[in-house]
């Protein structure tokens, strides 16, 4: 799997008719729904970590050329795929990765400063959160969901519970004390829950389409046979009308 099977997918996919794109559209929103808070439904594309297409910095450049610090063979074939363009959807189905690893190395290139200065706060924070390099409290205070005090608040809360033989997890505490709502929660419990799988995207898996040219000359050969049909009914009627008038 590559990036052009990939890029083929999105193509075809653009090329259905909209009374097709349509249904998708309904179906999927109505199915994202049920999982992910309006937040993450709406996204723009530089907000999702993965669909994000990083940009390497100059030293990102120099590293990937020259190789100075010996990293994994996986680091250089990420920074290289970084290179031509792809975003992380893209390099996670050409190396078939998990987006969890893809969290990984963005995190670790990151912290190495090998992209550019721009990464979006929300990208970075879903992709350390991902990657296990942060915990939910930092990731919410990284995103701008809640403040340093309200984790202080929580921590605290969880502190007296379990003084009294309680034990209750962060995540579930934000919840209750209202400063997490439920719905944005399980969006990126269930969205770090699934970056473990790996998705492999196969030729065919891609969506054929018939193109408008094919169409038109499907029709024009059904519009043929049809009047060629119409040419034999009046032979074979002449000649039955023949056979008749003759008693032959």
């Amino acid at each position: 799997m590559d990036k052009n099977s990939y890029s083929e997918f999105m193509e075809n996919l653009y090329k259905f008719p909209l009374w097709i794109k349509q249904a998708i559209y309904i179906n999927l929103s109505t199915d994202l729904k049920k999982y992910l808070s309006q937040d993450f439904i709406s996204a723009q594309q530089d907000e999702l970590f993965h669909v994000y297409q990083p940009k390497l910095s100059e030293l990102g450049e120099q590293e990937l050329e020259n190789k100075d610090s010996c990293w994994d063979d996986n680091i250089y074939t990420f920074l290289n795929c970084c290179k031509n363009n792809m975003n992380l959807v893209e390099i996670a189905l050409a190396g078939s990765f998990s987006m969890e690893e893809m969290a990984k190395a963005f995190t670790f290139c990151m912290d190495q400063k090998y992209f550019t200065e721009d990464i979006p706060v929300l990208v970075s924070a879903l992709a350390g959160f991902i990657a296990g390099k942060y915990r939910t409290g930092e990731y919410f205070i990284r995103a701008g969901k809640m403040s340093i005090d309200d984790l202080e608040k929580v921590l605290a809360r969880q502190q007296e519970l379990q003084s009294k033989g309680k034990h209750v997890f962060i995540a579930e505490l934000m919840v209750q004390m209202g400063i997490i709502k439920e719905k944005d929660m399980r969006s990126v419990m269930l969205i770090k829950e699934e970056a473990g799988k790996k998705f492999v995207l196969t030729d065919e898996n891609i969506p054929k389409v018939i193109s408008e040219e094919q169409d038109l000359d499907i029709l024009a050969e059904n519009q043929k046979l049809k009047e060629e049909c119409e040419i034999l009914k009046v032979k074979l009627s002449r000649i039955l009308t023949f056979i008749k008038e003759n008693k032959v």
